[in-house]
């Protein structure tokens, strides 16, 4: 991609948690925060603009064949240059425009040249969202962080036996195949399944419901979630973060009966 002094830089899907603030305990990310902030002292570290209100933002190098993202720098920066560094957040806040005038501004390039860094960044974000999960590469003693720990998000990746499923036109019949279903004796059917969701970038399940009491997960069969419900449509998320275990399938329970789960498996990167 050309150089330029200020770039878009788009963080694929399965690298929004990775970043350090959200990583590292409050005390060990101060540390990096206030290294960076003194070293800028009041100046935007890109555009140099004057400001004591200075956002602390991560740049990475991604490889996709690796799975790898590297730190590059920790940099102060104001929020215009930080509005640019995160483009596609931008524009659906609305800023778009305004973020795009800064990068003309500060790169001092016509707007073609923009239209073009902007269409090779997207390309970038498109091809790096093919990975799931990325493995973080970094050497803080140069950012002010000697002797903090790097904690690798531990997701494992999650086998969705219900993938390409379309809820809205599937009948009864069909759904009897794909759960064990019980019906008690009344007029209140069994729990009706709106739509199973899996973001495999951010390891959670999402499950939509109808005449739902509650949900319980179980793991390799031990139950370790249980989620209430009072009425109407029944939405909620299990997040498989730090599980350990291989079958993961749940019950939904109403006064009508319940309809329980076929197992997702979860697995490493390398299987999926």
């Amino acid at each position: 991609m050309e150089e330029f002094k200020l770039s878009i830089n788009i963080l694929p899907k399965g690298a929004w948690n990775n970043d350090f603030s959200k990583t590292l305990s409050k005390k060990d990310w101060d540390k990096l925060r206030k290294f960076a902030l003194k070293r800028a002292n009041g100046r935007c570290e890109i555009c140099g603009f004057k400001t004591q209100e200075l956002d602390v933002h991560e740049e990475w190098d991604f490889d996709n064949e690796k799975k790898t993202q590297t730190l590059k720098y920790i940099k102060a920066i104001c929020s215009r240059c930080h509005g640019v560094k995160h483009f596609k957040n931008s524009v659906r806040l609305g800023f778009g425009e305004e973020a795009q005038k800064h990068f003309l501004k500060v790169n001092n390039c016509t707007e073609m040249q923009f239209a073009s860094h902007l269409n090779k960044a997207l390309i970038e974000y498109n091809e790096r969202n093919k990975v799931f999960r990325w493995k973080i590469v970094a050497d803080l003693k140069k950012f002010g962080g000697s002797g903090i720990k790097i904690n690798q998000n531990a997701i494992p990746l999650i086998k969705n036996p219900y993938e390409n499923i379309n809820w809205n036109t599937i009948s009864y019949n069909e759904t009897k195949k794909l759960f064990e279903i019980t019906r008690n004796d009344n007029l209140i059917g069994a729990p009706k399944i709106v739509s199973i969701e899996v973001n495999n970038y951010q390891g959670e399940i999402q499950i939509k419901s109808l005449f739902s009491d509650k949900i319980e997960w179980f793991l390799d069969e031990q139950k370790i979630k249980t989620k209430y419900h009072t009425a109407g449509l029944f939405t909620t998320k299990l997040k498989v973060k730090d599980l350990i275990g291989k079958l993961l399938n749940f019950k939904i329970i109403g006064i009508g009966g319940e309809i329980v789960s076929n197992p997702f498996e979860l697995l490493s990167q390398e299987v999926l």
